[in-house]
């Protein structure tokens, strides 16, 4: 099976202690939620009980140090470590051997290898320490393993002892950027390199009919499709049910999740320094990862999570449109800290670059119990960065907002975004504000407003409208023209304590409220509108408006324009005018 060209960016890398996984998945298959697995846990073999272990007892340690081949190295007891957290015990080995001495010691991503003496189960090596004698690591005994399937999330904080274990340690991604990457890894507190991989021939399947072992190398995945997060580490136990235990450790210590399961590819153990660890990459899908708890990771093979489908089509100044499908996995909390470095590090490897632009952007968000969908279009310039603003506030704030939602929950969520770009600044820019006949204005009657503006370096272009003058505004008023999203009007009954947002419906019409960048806005403040801006103050006469109340008034009245342009706008101005009476006064 051959990875081409991954050996070749070993020297140009950095290495850390990393649970290790990199390559892209075939998307496509559909997946199904896993049924809960027993609460209790028979391992296919016998086990060794900790009551009857004793320091310089000599067993093997079963793991995969390349390909898919299973090996073993011996190991001796050393000493029974009691702990105040869990897990309660940890049972300190020493391992030996030459296999041990070619790769370095015990590595990264052998998290989860099972320790047998005699034939029986003792436990699988979970923890271990930097830059120290890599010869040296921790062992969680099988009876604390299997607390994972009691669904209780033990205490908190699971490593108080200075080992490393897998939620510290940094995930691989692929199919993003360097710094969408590490923009994942961040979220996630942890750390993340980025290595490129070869797809193996036809892709990445879903293996429903999986037969695994003890100590072979498995992954846990967070993304998969075109873009790919997770990490890699060791099956332990299985019982006649295929219920499964690994990793000997928690992955991110969130309780009941529902992650995939991988069976992996084990390229290489990279010596180091700071800790050796393996260098993988997923196979298949063969389960679903059900409990993410401090003793062990554990699921079911055979079995499959549903993941959020997101949906990816670039357009760059060319015109060439490309598409990129992956999914995440289906918890909002979670993937709202795994996919804005996804999108960020896919948009970026898309475009090829980073930096200044401009970008049409166009947003749906739909699910089960949301048949009718959301969908939401934008413009967005930046003189520096235009991919990273359109994903943190655009995408990801409806995306949050959606999928975070108080009122109701929408799954199978789908994400879907069409974005298209070009280096030129596809600007206009507000110049001018005049009003003709601002000395005559009367109550009840129009209001002409000449509106100038100017593309990035083009000619001007004056855009004449009217506002409607209501009966109830009266003496010194305001015309004011500005891009849409510029001094916005913000949600004063909600701020204020005056309002709350009690349904769904009205949650997602003040969403629909929001202005977009390319909207002209021409508005009459007047009255209690002026003083509301220029105090934060609301009146009592107006039953304390939300934002899309006030606009749908405003323009049904007349004192509120909103016209779109194919361009980014900025610019605000203001005039002021003093409306007459109908006697002139």
């Amino acid at each position: 099976m051959a990875f081409n060209g991954l050996l070749k960016s070993l020297g140009r890398k950095r290495f850390y202690l990393a649970f290790v996984l990199a390559s892209l998945l075939a998307f496509g298959h559909a997946f199904f939620n896993g049924s809960a697995f027993a609460a209790t846990f028979d391992p296919k073999v016998p086990v060794f009980p900790l009551s009857e272990l004793k320091p310089g007892m000599q067993g093997e340690v079963v793991t995969v140090v390349k390909g898919l081949e299973r090996v073993s190295f011996p190991a001796e007891v050393v000493s029974i470590i009691p702990s105040q957290s869990e897990p309660k015990s940890l049972i300190l080995i020493r391992a030996k051997g030459p296999l041990v001495e070619k790769i370095g010691g015990i590595a990264a991503g052998m998290s989860g290898s099972p320790f047998f003496i005699g034939g029986k189960l003792v436990g699988a090596i979970g923890y271990g320490w930097e830059f120290s004698d890599h010869n040296l690591g921790l062992v969680t005994p099988i009876e604390e393993m299997t607390k994972a399937l009691e669904r209780s999330s033990g205490a908190d904080g699971v490593v108080k002892h200075g080992f490393y274990e897998g939620k510290n340690t940094p995930m691989i991604a692929s199919g993003v950027s360097r710094r969408g990457a590490e923009r994942i890894s961040d979220d996630l507190k942890g750390r993340a390199e980025v290595l490129p991989f070869d797809l193996p021939q036809g892709g990445i399947s879903v293996d429903y009919n999986a037969k695994l072992n003890p100590g072979d190398s498995v992954g846990v995945l967070l993304a998969w499709g075109d873009v790919t997060v997770g990490a890699t580490g060791t099956l332990t136990a299985l019982d006649d049910e295929g219920n499964f235990l690994a990793f000997a450790h928690p992955f991110l210590n969130r309780g009941n999740v529902s992650f995939p399961l991988t069976r992996s590819w084990v390229h290489e153990v990279i010596p180091s320094i700071r800790s050796p660890f393996k260098l993988g990459s997923p196979l298949s899908i063969v389960g679903v990862v059900s409990q993410d708890r401090p003793q062990a990771i554990a699921g079911r093979v055979g079995s499959f999570p549903h993941g959020v489908e997101v949906s990816v089509k670039f357009t760059d100044e060319s015109g060439k449109s490309t598409s990129k499908r992956f999914q995440v996995v289906n918890d909002p909390f979670l993937m709202n800290r795994v996919l804005p470095g996804a999108l960020l590090g896919l948009l970026d490897d898309l475009w090829g670059r980073v930096g200044e632009g401009t970008g049409y952007v166009s947003v749906k968000i739909e699910g089960k119990g949301f048949t009718e969908g959301f969908s939401r279009k934008n413009v967005y310039f930046s003189d520096n960065d235009i991919i990273g603003q359109i994903v943190n506030q655009e995408i990801m704030r409806l995306v949050s907002s959606l999928s975070l939602n108080r009122f109701k929950e929408i799954e199978p969520l789908g994400i879907h975004v069409e974005l298209q770009v070009t280096r030129k600044p596809e600007i206009v820019y507000i110049e001018k504000l005049e009003i003709p006949n601002k000395d005559e204005v009367k109550k009840g009657q129009d209001l002409d407003v000449h509106v100038t503006l100017r593309n990035f370096r083009g000619e001007p272009e004056v855009k004449k409208l009217k506002l409607k003058v209501p009966e109830k505004a009266t003496g010194l008023c305001e015309v004011v023209v500005r891009g849409g999203g510029i001094a916005e009007p913000s949600q004063v009954s909600l701020m204020s304590g005056w309002r709350a947002i009690t349904s769904f419906d009205e949650f997602l019409s003040e969403i629909k409220a929001e202005e977009s960048n390319n909207q002209v806005i021409v508005e009459l403040l007047y009255g209690f509108l002026l003083e509301e801006e220029e105090e934060g103050g609301m009146p009592l006469d107006e039953n304390y408006e939300l934002v899309s109340e006030m606009k749908k008034r405003r323009m049904e009245e007349g004192t509120l324009r909103v016209f779109d342009t194919n361009y980014y706008v900025e610019g605000l101005l203001r005039r002021t005018v003093t409306i007459q009476d109908s006697e002139g006064n």
